[in-house]
């Protein structure tokens, strides 16, 4: 599914339930890619608009159970494997959903439904808009941390769909990216010394509302 009708599914989620302080996620795209090192661009957006991001360690699903066993119930309850289309699959999931949460009983919860239970589900939220977005809250995420690239033969890096260059006195070492506080460059460091910086071309506000900072490589 192309990322931007992930994202306006995310969207209408939030007007149906409003928007989590936090989304507890595994480490596949498109919200996770540890093989990269890199923060994939949608959950960027997500941090951009004040949804802190949990990842869950690679292979560790148990990291997450209550909500795996769930898509394990919803499925059977669904009986998924006997929908004709994508559209009855849809249809199947919603009443399966409508099911768990309004309709059965829960001993544990006196014989309530979830929803009777818990009735806040449909009153306490937090509203999205777009004017909830600050690109500051991408810079503070980024900036924490340290990126690890191999200089190539001819002195380049790649980073964030940017190839870099570093210089041909540093081919084929280690260096580490940081990105400055103001999210303007970034410092390549060496031996823990800064000796080059950068600029974040791609890291803009407007690149992170399109989901294009990946979208093509830039040389400079």
């Amino acid at each position: 599914m192309p990322l931007e009708q992930v994202r306006q599914r995310l969207i209408d989620t939030f007007a149906r339930w409003g928007k989590p302080g936090a989304m507890r996620v595994d480490n596949g795209l498109p919200l996770g890619c540890p093989a990269s090192q890199l923060t994939p661009m949608l959950a960027l957006w997500l941090i951009a608009i004040e949804v802190a991001m949990i990842w869950n360690k690679p292979a560790c699903p148990q990291q997450n159970g209550r909500v795996e066993k769930m898509q394990d119930t919803t499925a059977r309850w669904a009986e998924i494997e006997q929908a004709t289309s994508l559209s009855d699959l849809q249809t199947r999931l919603e009443a399966a959903l409508q099911l768990h949460r309004q309709t059965y009983p829960v001993i544990r919860l006196g014989g309530k439904t979830r929803l009777a239970a818990f009735p806040q589900l449909e009153t306490s939220r937090r509203v999205y808009g777009p004017s909830d977005f600050s690109i500051e809250r991408v810079y503070g995420f980024l900036s924490a941390k340290l990126y690890t690239r191999k200089v190539s033969v001819s002195g380049q890096i790649s980073h964030y769909g940017t190839i870099y260059s570093v210089g041909l006195a540093y081919k084929r070492q280690w260096v580490q990216l940081r990105l400055t506080a103001d999210g303007s460059s970034w410092e390549v460091l060496a031996g823990h010394q800064v000796v080059k910086r950068v600029a974040a071309s791609m890291l803009t506000a407007k690149c992170i509302q399109n989901l294009t900072i990946m979208s093509k490589s830039k040389s400079t």
